[in-house]
């Protein structure tokens, strides 16, 4: 591991977000095993500065374009390297504070030489440990970031406007935090924020985010009782000038950014399709940790509720069939008896091959692809995703196993159980409307096409496991990639639910259509074709 007084080098760093340039060419040192403040107006890029330090920004991440390097120790920057504690403290609600920090403790690939188990963490910055982690109040979630981040052992602290919504006093407690901990456990701190007076008390060396001549400079002691005149010259500037990022392109810039943007994203698909594959393979650092989260989108996909609501649609579908077929079959009376054997056969050859698929996968891509979506997207949205990958639990490696194998799992079972209902719901309707025919009547016919001798499968098993798998697979790839994408409101987040609901039917509609011209091809049933 590199040592935690190395300093952090940004060699010929430029940055540019959308047609904005943030820096350009900045060389500066940041000084190891200090605490060094970064202060400048809201807006002009001190947090995506924050997340190239951390790892967390690509060349081709989030639109953001980065030439040039950063270094700790000599060595460049890593995801994991540095842990951040974010802005929105990017908890995972759904688990405990005592989980909070047992997940980072657990899949950090630094080993501490400290034997100190996850509750005494938070006992030292006084967060409880029986109260729910979404009703903790504002210092106390700020405090468990600061616990998960050192459990999670880094070299490096970052921490995002840490009193950005904190009231006076709460705001001076977490700037004495920071100093505690920064001198206790010594590590290199670095603090990005605009409230430079709750902060200046605790920094060592401050740095200024100049927008106007897009670089980053160091600020003497002697210069910083002007901070307040330096950061109000640097809000005036982006006032007067503008933000570039913002203008409306032309009709031409715009049509050519979405011929580039349909590329791009059919590119995308490919490489999706690929990682969802991949992401198949259980890849986990810590196997306590990936059986929980696979535990956690079971429940989320074929849980007690996606069962009985495929359970209700099943039951409605076999309803429906049967009632319809024989309550409204031209002229009833003369032709009913006559073709009542060849009804129910081809009713029970289409529920079980075509109708019960095909209801339920749309369904599936509705229900389950939406919540995974909502899920993934709310993550994303609250950087819990950056933080997972911090502290070395990678998303990709807990989330989207557990996706895909939820939904290759999920989809045969939940079909199943509609199949099912669907089928009692048609016997049903079949011996209220014929009594003189009996269940025994109906079960011989209805399945006179399916069942196959010495063989516990139903004609055609092969065809719909492989069709419901394949849907399946694509739509939980659907459902974690658009979940996966920017995010920068919840108007973002329903955007990518509603769209992964209109894709994820779109694909499933096509699998079936697919499936249908090849499995049926040439398919003629006759009365013993199944015999």
């Amino acid at each position: 591991m590199t040592s935690d007084s190395a300093s952090i080098e940004l060699a010929n760093l430029t940055v540019q977000a959308g047609e904005r340039t943030l820096l350009k060419d900045v060389n500066l040192t940041l000084p190891g095993g200090k605490i060094s403040l970064v202060v400048g107006p809201s807006g002009v890029g001190k947090s995506v500065l924050l997340k190239l330090i951390g790892g967390l920004v690509s060349g081709s991440r989030s639109g953001i374009r980065v030439d040039g390097g950063i270094t700790h120790g000599g060595q460049p920057v890593t995801v994991g390297e540095s842990g951040i504690v974010f802005q929105s403290f990017a908890l995972l609600d759904e688990l405990s504070p005592l989980g909070n920090v047992d997940l980072a403790e657990s899949c950090s690939r630094h080993q501490s030489e400290s034997s100190r188990k996850p509750n005494e963490w938070l006992d030292e910055l006084n967060v409880p440990t029986k109260v729910p982690t979404a009703r903790l109040s504002g210092g106390q979630r700020q405090r468990l970031a600061i616990a998960r981040t050192l459990a999670a052992n880094p070299p490096i602290l970052l921490f995002d406007e840490p009193t950005s919504g904190l009231d006076p006093a709460t705001g001076t407690q977490v700037a004495d935090l920071i100093r505690e901990t920064h001198h206790k456990y010594g590590r290199t701190s670095i603090v990005v924020t605009h409230d430079y007076p709750t902060l200046l008390p605790i920094a060592e060396h401050v740095f200024l985010f100049d927008s106007e001549n897009q670089t980053i400079r160091e600020i003497e002691p002697a210069e910083w009782n002007r901070l307040g005149d330096l950061i109000a010259k640097g809000s005036a500037h982006r006032r007067i000038n503008g933000d570039t990022s913002l203008a409306l392109p032309s009709l031409g810039e715009r049509l050519g950014k979405s011929i580039a943007s349909f590329f791009c994203e059919t590119t995308n698909v490919a490489v999706a399709a690929a990682s969802a594959l991949w992401g198949l393979i259980p890849r986990w650092t810590n196997l306590k940790w990936g059986s929980r989260f696979t535990w956690h989108y079971a429940k989320m996909i074929f849980g007690v509720t996606a069962l009985i609501y495929l359970v209700l649609a099943g039951f409605i579908n076999g309803f429906v069939t049967t009632y319809f077929t024989f309550q409204f079959f031209p002229y009833a009376t003369y032709t009913e008896p006559l073709l009542i054997e060849e009804l129910l056969q081809a009713l029970g050859f289409t529920v079980y091959r075509v109708f019960v698929p095909i209801l339920s996968c749309i369904l599936i891509a509705a229900r389950c692809g939406a919540a995974v979506t909502a899920d993934i997207g709310g993550r994303q949205y609250g950087h819990q995703l950056d933080a997972m990958r911090t502290f070395g639990a990678d998303p990709n490696r807990y989330l989207l196993t557990a996706i895909m194998w939820g939904f290759l799992v999920g989809t045969p079972l939940l079909n199943f159980v509609s199949y099912a209902a669907s089928v009692f719901a048609s016997l049903l309707s079949f011996v209220w409307m014929h009594p003189d025919r009996g269940p025994d009547f109906w079960d011989h016919h209805f399945f006179y096409n399916l069942r196959q001798l010495n063989s516990i499968w139903f004609v055609g098993a092969g065809w719909l496991w492989a069709k419901l798998a394949i849907s399946g697979l694509g739509i939980g790839a659907i459902a974690y990639f658009q979940g996966l994408k920017p995010k920068t409101s919840t108007s973002d987040v329903s955007r990518s639910v509603t769209n992964t609901i209109l894709w994820a039917t779109l694909y499933v509609l096509l699998i079936h259509f697919w499936f249908s011209l090849v499995e049926f091809e040439g398919l003629r049933i006759q009365p013993d074709a199944a015999k």
